[in-house]
């Protein structure tokens, strides 16, 4: 029986039946296998070594971070390992997504300037592409420029502008560089930007001003320009000093291009069987700026970790080999996932996604696992069947963290001990698996994430922050629930229906 037809079977199950938990679906024995082979330190030594390159799409870190990959795939023996090349020419059309240009700096420093013995010498350095890529904003383009600094505040009205001369200034402000570019740079001539936009907003928002989040520009722009991101600190003794009148110089330089070079994107698989032409997917996003651990290394180390543990199973013959063919893949983030799908018009052999993007942040982080399921409009079986697995390694963590003997803690021995604590939820959108589910081609599958993260998209998502023992808890999920999605069969449907009638009983009681 094909996957979507047994998906269409057991979405119209409703009747309340006897309970049932993972193990009536998963073995306890392979539940166990899988459990003491994967590795929480595995994946954070790996999440160490991509968290070095500052993984903008298409780019030569970008590259280097899939180049790792590549060769931890081959060292574990992985079937079809393959690096895919598609076009960065900013001119070709992957369905509606526009290939974008590869963006290569080559230098790029933010000093402020002072004068001494009659000479205006270099003071402090506030921007350092090769030590905080994060300082300079994504698409920033060429410039070289001495002069002063005029705050703009938010920079996105009329009024704040007002009574200000930006000409041939640099302009502080409070927003992203894509939205004052054009008014500041544009229309009134400014020579460029120094951002302080504050991080995503959560609780911890604007509390730790250290922070220097992730800067955009166009890439396309009307306006070529750049910008620098400095931190809500540095900014605020900055706003201080000019209130008081006095003229800070700086030295902006910027070397820049876009340049028509090559997406490239991992990938490899678990060959199935059977049915091998039925493929379960495991996705992430290995783009991002350095660091960039818990977003989004963790989640590409944490299918990678997958792929080494179900693949180390089957070579030493502890599971057999899977039916379904159980593929996995590193894109850039959304752009990535649409050109991978719109280049391979059999995506109907797609079966199930499992997405990981910020997978493993520590408690510092503040961040909440969570596991989602798909939309209504792609009705599946796969949202319960990730929640129960979500489950039980939230009992059987709880009960390590309170001491009790459980069969498996999934634990790290350089993690935390910490129970899972991972909330069920339904939809939830923002990464690849939106790709995924939309219409054009309404695959189902699993999103699994972290919300919040108060480091999310600054210089401060440090591999520090992960913990291995989440981790290995990412992984662990991931692998069973590919491994059952690989090898479903008619004879899985009674007890899947079981879960699906405790699961309704149990949502009708929330009504």
């Amino acid at each position: 029986m094909k996957i979507r037809l047994i998906t269409a079977v057991v979405s119209l199950s409703l009747t309340f039946g006897a309970s049932a938990d993972i193990r009536e679906l998963v073995p306890e024995d392979v539940l166990k296998q899988i459990a003491e082979e994967t590795s929480g330190e595995a994946a954070k030594r790996n999440l160490d070594t991509i968290t070095l390159q500052h993984r903008m799409r298409a780019s030569s870190q970008f590259d280097e971070a899939t180049q790792h990959i590549l060769s931890r795939l081959q060292h574990y023996g992985l079937d079809e390992v393959a690096l895919l090349k598609y076009p960065a020419d900013g001119k070709t059309m992957f369905g509606t997504q526009k290939s974008r240009y590869v963006w290569d700096v080559r230098f790029a420093e933010l000093w402020e300037l002072k004068e001494e013995n009659g000479e205006m010498v270099r003071n402090r350095r506030l921007g350092d592409w090769d030590s905080v890529p994060l300082s300079l904003s994504q698409d920033s383009l060429s410039g070289d420029v001495t002069t002063t600094l005029v705050d703009i505040g938010a920079g996105t009205s009329d009024a704040d502008y007002a009574g200000k001369d930006i000409k041939g200034k640099l302009v502080l402000t409070s927003s992203q560089p894509g939205s004052v570019v054009e008014q500041a740079v544009g229309e009134l001539g400014a020579a460029g930007i120094v951002s302080y936009a504050p991080n995503q907003k959560s609780a911890w928002w604007k509390e730790d001003d250290r922070l220097v989040r992730w800067g955009h520009l166009s890439s396309f722009p009307k306006t070529k320009s750049f910008g620098f991101v400095i931190s809500l600190g540095e900014a605020r003794k900055l706003q201080q000093r000019l209130a008081k009148g006095e003229e800070i110089l700086f030295h902006a330089k910027v070397d820049a291009s876009h340049e028509v070079g090559n997406y490239g994107f991992a990938t490899a698989a678990i060959k199935g069987t059977d049915r091998a032409g039925e493929d379960i997917h495991l996705t992430c996003h290995l783009d991002h700026p350095r660091p960039g651990a818990n977003d989004n290394a963790s989640g590409c180390v944490s299918i990678l970790e997958t792929a080494r543990t179900l693949n180390t199973l089957v070579k030493n013959g502890i599971l057999p080999r899977p039916s379904r063919t159980i593929r996995f893949l590193w894109p850039a983030e959304i752009e990535g996932s649409i050109i991978y799908l719109s280049q391979h018009p059999d995506s109907s052999r797609i079966k199930a996604n499992i997405h990981m993007d910020m997978v493993g942040g520590g408690p510092v982080t503040k961040s909440i696992f969570r596991i989602s399921g798909g939309p209504i409009s792609v009705p599946s079986f796969i949202s319960d069947l990730g929640h129960e697995i979500g489950k039980f390694g939230n009992e059987e963590t709880d009960g390590f963290a309170s001491g009790a003997t459980v069969d498996l803690p999934l634990n790290a021995p350089e993690g935390g001990k910490e129970p899972l604590g991972a909330l069920m939820e339904g939809l939830d959108m923002g990464s690849d698996h939106d790709v995924f589910f939309e219409g054009t081609w309404r695959i189902p599958g699993l999103y699994l994430h972290d919300w919040p993260d108060r480091y999310i998209h600054t210089n401060y998502d440090l591999a520090a922050n992960i913990d291995p023992t989440k981790l290995k808890r990412a992984a662990f999920i991931g692998a069973v629930s590919a491994w059952y999605l690989a090898n479903m069969s008619d004879d899985d449907v009674p007890a899947v229906l079981t879960m699906l009638e405790r699961n309704a009983l149990a949502r009708t009681s929330e009504l």
